[in-house]
């Protein structure tokens, strides 16, 4: 075969991958996860070729899944008019691991619960006008809140499963947050269980505003100017994309709109705000909303830092709050040391 034609079988190939690319959505791994048949047909691209690596209606496992991922496989394609027929298979294991919480090993339901929390917050940041979806997100996270205060001491190790399994930080750090959140107030003794339920779907749902930024842009080092403008609303647009759509509080509402009353991120935007900024709510419920979520964050690697420990976050968060609000930062401490000692969460 000569170069030109060689050349020119580069450049089809390349055209066909491109089409192929246009027609289709990429997938994680884990949107396969607890999925006993496929759905639809799973593609690969490998060497710049397109290989189908499972038809439509192939028996699939959890070990299967895991072993792809330990071989190095990448990136998975499904056609974009499938992808709504595998959302549906997912919402259908969030219901049934919903209902079932009670019942069986707490561990396996909780690891389960988190797994599928996380992967539907890709699914309602990728559609925010879907009420449907969040109406099973909200019933899903608000029995979650029930099974959490019954297992305090599992915590932990919620913790450091959920960690290893490297979640984007856009989706993973809502339910940190929250899963550390219910374990502060549940250890204040102050608050009643429909607060810490309130609380826990506050921060759950506190950074839906980061939708507006496309997703792409959370790999990059540095955003621009327009970007890191939708960045530091994205509180306020958290506030207008789940106003009057799920039963939450004025008070759990202006949460939403002051958790990052002591982010390091919002000082270093300020530049971006137009206006001038609002008087901040500092009370208890705002304070450790906000510091759950920084802990959240510092764990959580990021394009431009590595992520730290969790006990260094607490360092600043030291910095952060210590002198103003001391109580609320020994009640951190207590808690941490209680649930999440190196001995208790691996």
């Amino acid at each position: 075969m000569s170069l030109p034609d060689l050349g020119l079988k580069g450049a089809f190939r390349a055209l066909e991958l491109n089409s192929f690319v246009i027609d289709c959505k990429q997938i994680h791994l884990r949107e396969l996860l607890n999925i006993d048949e496929t759905p639809c047909d799973i593609f690969i691209v490998r060497d710049g070729l397109l290989h189908r690596l499972l038809e439509k209606n192939t028996e699939l496992s959890n070990q299967t899944v895991r072993d792809w991922a330990e071989s190095g496989v990448g990136k998975l394609f499904i056609k974009n008019r499938d992808h709504k027929g595998l959302r549906e298979k997912q919402h259908e294991n969030l219901r049934a691991n919903t209902r079932s919480l009670s019942i069986g090993e707490p561990i396996d339901k909780g690891r389960r619960q988190t797994a599928l929390l996380a992967t539907h917050l890709k699914y309602f940041y990728e559609d925010t006008t879907n009420d449907d979806l969040l109406n099973l997100l909200y019933q899903s996270v608000r029995s979650f809140a029930h099974f959490l205060m019954a297992q305090i001491k599992i915590h932990g190790l919620l913790y450091s499963d959920f960690t290893r399994q490297k979640y984007h930080y856009i989706h993973c750090q809502p339910v940190l947050s929250s899963l550390f959140l219910i374990g502060v107030l549940k250890q204040a003794r102050i608050f009643s269980e429909k607060d810490i339920e309130n609380l826990f779907v506050t921060s759950f749902f506190k950074d839906v505003g980061m939708s507006s930024i496309p997703f792409e842009k959370y790999s990059l080092k540095e955003l621009d100017v327009t970007d890191k403008q939708l960045l530091i609303n994205h509180a306020q647009n958290s506030v207008n994309i789940l106003a009057g759509r799920i039963p939450l509080t004025a008070n759990c509402l202006k949460i939403i709109e002051n958790h990052h009353s002591f982010s390091t991120l919002t000082r270093e935007l300020e530049q971006f705000t137009p206006d001038p900024p609002q008087a901040l709510v500092t009370g208890i419920e705002t304070t450790l909303t906000s510091i759950t979520d920084i802990i959240a964050a510092m764990i959580s690697e990021r394009p431009y830092r590595p992520a730290t420990t969790l006990f260094q976050s607490l360092d600043l968060v030291r910095e952060l709050i210590s002198a103003q609000h001391p109580q609320e930062f020994k009640l951190l401490i207590s808690y941490f040391k209680s649930y999440f000692s190196k001995g208790k969460s691996n």
